[in-house]
């Protein structure tokens, strides 16, 4: 009913906006409906500037490149022959491009696929450098851009520019495409590759470990963010009419940087609220550049004043609202009405995991020598051994992080030595981490389905047109349906709704498990479960480690420093020191095994006693 509720109101408001576009040329002069133009392009090129550095994480520079393309090739479309003889007088125009025109749609079009296209181009080398290098990559780029156009003269008509290009951005066309952006961004962001993005931007890490092909994930990200910036490139153009290459430098990214900041990074909302507040006041404080007279004083106008009262307004926002006006919410017609909360309620091998003297160098040093062992099918086992015994390393090799040096890891009968995390959690492998690693601006029911994405089969350009591919929303509800049904499970269903980070300590602990098993793994790799718990709490989480065994159908492979926890939960135990697989065996042989014992307590222990 609510939904049903929210449509209609959304389709009120819609067609109210609509309508008042169809009156603005009546009721707004040319200077009033420039800005509303400004407004919706603004709105286009933060939202897919949002997409890349709010929603994924990746900051990029290199926007105003990517709006030179877009506008440079719509231009060069839509120009007509007799326009571009006598518009190219350095040099002549190339012949194929003299008789090139184009509807204007189709010029938008085909904008935004070629900047997607050196998006693409960009983002498969750049995209494996991260933090400032990502920045500066990306601004380096478009500097480039500039300069190729300007010395181009054949193509771009170099730097004289385009002049009298037609007047095709009218209020229609601007909004009509950032309706277009808002629902096919809107529906992918509330799909679960949506949550991918931010799983991504959240915690890489985490991300990888939970099936997801980060690099890939972001590649996809930044190429649409591009198309974004194409698309609002062209509809400036068309919109001023006149392109040169002094349009496209830096303080053009700056610019829609300074909308998504105010708005709130990782907001759809913030974005359009933000090109609105950014966009009227660079216009409304022109006043300030012209003279003024109040009474008998009169103030000279001041070249660029308005930039300075501007970026002193921003410094306030910062200092204020860190998380600009939005932060990371979205609006929603749920704020004018009361809240209403409901609780929502294969044949296997006899040996799942085999390593084979595997071996792990950082250069002369030695993490792991040699390590084999077995792990059985529905077995517990632990791997322990005193601090800086390789045991962390050795959970890293096998979920991915580190390939080998040496040696053979076998899961399932197949080889996953040197694969990648994500790979490794969609032969069936997931894993909890010693510092929990949750994405904490998320949902509790959010994380879990995140985990879901590795077992679904729709892809993410599907989730740009969920009402063409259904199989979204069906995906979709159906992860959610199992994604409940886990934390019911495991006594996290009152919480689905609550961000992650808001969770005490042992339910983060427990949504992290959520969260792995929504991979539907096979094989579970559990990193010191109990660490920071108390006594009760390490009693209660033994109980659960059983239970998942059994439930779940699931081998695990532990490490825990608790002895009782150790000793108590597991059905056989590996020991290491050094990197060197020292002894094996069941909870009591293990005990008093004197290599154990020295391991933890010294040379001369193994006499004295055993490991508790």
């Amino acid at each position: 009913m609510q939904r049903v509720r929210n449509l209609i109101l959304t389709i009120v408001a819609v067609v109210l906006f609509a309508v008042f576009l169809d009156k603005a040329p009546e009721i707004l002069n040319g200077y009033w409906q420039r800005i509303l133009n400004l407004i919706a392009i603004n709105a286009i090129l933060a939202l897919s500037l949002n997409l890349i550095y709010g929603m994924t994480g990746m900051f990029s520079l290199g926007h105003a490149g990517f709006m030179a393309i877009g506008a440079y090739v719509s231009a060069l479309l839509v120009l007509t022959p007799a326009q571009k003889n006598s518009m190219w007088i350095l040099e002549d125009i190339y012949p194929f491009l003299l008789n090139l025109n184009t509807p204007f749609i189709i010029s938008l079009i085909i904008a935004g696929i070629i900047a997607a296209f050196f998006g693409l181009l960009v983002a498969l080398p750049v995209l494996r450098l991260g933090g400032d290098y990502l920045g500066i990559a990306t601004l380096g780029f478009a500097e480039i851009i500039r300069i190729l156009i300007t010395n181009t003269p054949r193509l771009t008509n170099g730097s004289l520019g385009l002049k009298g290009i037609p007047a095709h951005t009218t209020l229609f066309m601007s909004w009509g495409c950032l309706a277009v952006v808002l629902i096919c961004m809107v529906s992918m962001l509330r799909s679960n590759f949506g949550g991918v993005l931010r799983a991504v931007r959240d915690d890489e890490v985490a991300a990888k470990m939970m099936g997801i092909n980060t690099f890939k994930t972001k590649v996809i990200a930044f190429t649409l963010g591009c198309f974004g910036g194409g698309l609002g490139g062209a509809l400036m153009g068309n919109l001023i009419t006149t392109i040169d290459p002094k349009m496209f430098m830096i303080t053009q990214t700056y610019n829609i940087l300074m909308i998504i900041v105010v708005g709130g990074l990782g907001s759809v909302t913030g974005s359009i609220i933000g090109s609105v507040l950014v966009t009227t006041m660079l216009e409304w404080l022109r006043f300030v550049e012209n003279p003024i007279t109040i009474g008998s004083i009169n103030i000279p106008g001041i070249p660029g004043m308005r930039m300075v009262i501007f970026s002193l307004l921003l410094i306030i926002v910062i200092i204020f609202r860190r998380e600009g006006i939005m932060g990371m919410r979205e609006f929603s017609w749920n704020i004018f009405f009361p809240k209403n909360r409901s609780k929502q309620i294969k044949s296997k091998p006899e040996t799942v995991l085999e390593l084979e003297n595997v071996s792990l160098q950082f250069g002369g040093l030695s993490a792991i020598s040699d390590l084999s062992f077995k792990i059985k099918h529905l077995e517990i086992v632990g791997l322990i051994g005193p601090n800086g015994a390789g045991k962390t390393s050795a959970f890293n090799v096998i979920s991915g992080f580190y390939k080998p040096t040496s040696g053979k890891i076998k899961f399932l009968g197949k080889s996953i030595g040197g694969l990648s995390p994500h790979e490794v959690c969609k032969a069936g492998m997931s894993r909890t981490f010693q510092n929990i690693r949750l994405f904490a601006n998320e949902t509790v029911l959010q994380n879990v389905m995140i985990g879901a994405r590795v077992r679904q089969k729709y892809h993410w350009w599907q989730s740009l047109l969920p009402f063409i591919f259904t199989d979204v929303i069906t995906e979709d509800a159906a992860e959610k349906a199992r994604a409940l049904d886990l934390l019911d499970q495991l006594s996290l269903d009152e919480f689905a709704n609550e961000k992650a980070s808001s969770l005490p300590y042992g339910a983060q602990r427990r949504l992290e498990i959520a969260r792995a098993l929504a991979t539907r793994p096979q094989f579970l790799l559990l990193d010191e479960p109990a660490a920071g718990m108390n006594p009760q709490e390490s009693a209660e989480l033994m109980n659960f480690i059983r239970r998942l065994r059994d439930e779940f159908n699931l081998t695990i492979l532990l490490i825990e420093h608790d002895m009782k926890v150790v000793m108590n939960v597991c059905d056989y135990i590996h020991v290491l020191d050094q990197g060197v697989h020292i002894a094996e065996g069941t909870p009591d042989e293990i005990k008093s095994n004197p290599k154990v014992i020295e391991a933890y307590l010294g040379a001369g222990a193994s006499s004295e006693g055993s490991v508790a």
